[in-house]
């Protein structure tokens, strides 16, 4: 449960500041408005709660779950992208919008379970 907790509340909160800088980065546009990283936040709710559950079935492989979670994503990500964008260069540098926040995400809930399973009686 406290997996999908901490995708469901950061996972779009790393990811609208990821979105932020990648852009910036690739494009020099500034944030026209107050109303985007809102927009932006809501849009990231449903991939955050999928990426959760990927999470959640990586856990239970041989491989550490951050590194399965991050590849996926990164690789789902730039998939996407280029499907809408069409394929580039920088469609490269998009995939980190995804595995930025799912690597952390992961991270902090293996954590999480590899602290509760340290404070559980054997």
């Amino acid at each position: 449960m406290k997996r999908f907790l901490i995708f469901l509340v950061l996972f779009p909160a790393i990811a609208t500041a990821a979105f932020y800088v990648v852009t910036y980065i690739l494009t020099g546009a500034a944030q026209d408005s107050g109303t985007g990283p809102v927009l932006i936040y809501l849009v990231f709710i449903v991939p955050g709660l999928l990426v959760a559950l990927l999470d959640w079935l990586a856990a239970r492989s041989s491989i550490p779950a951050v590194i399965i979670t991050t590849l996926l994503t990164y690789g789902a990500t730039v998939l996407v992208m280029g499907l809408l964008l069409g394929w580039s260069k920088q469609t490269l540098a998009l995939g980190l919008i995804g595995a930025i926040p799912a690597g952390l995400c992961s991270w902090l809930s293996g954590r999480s379970d590899d602290a509760a399973q340290a404070s559980s009686p054997a």
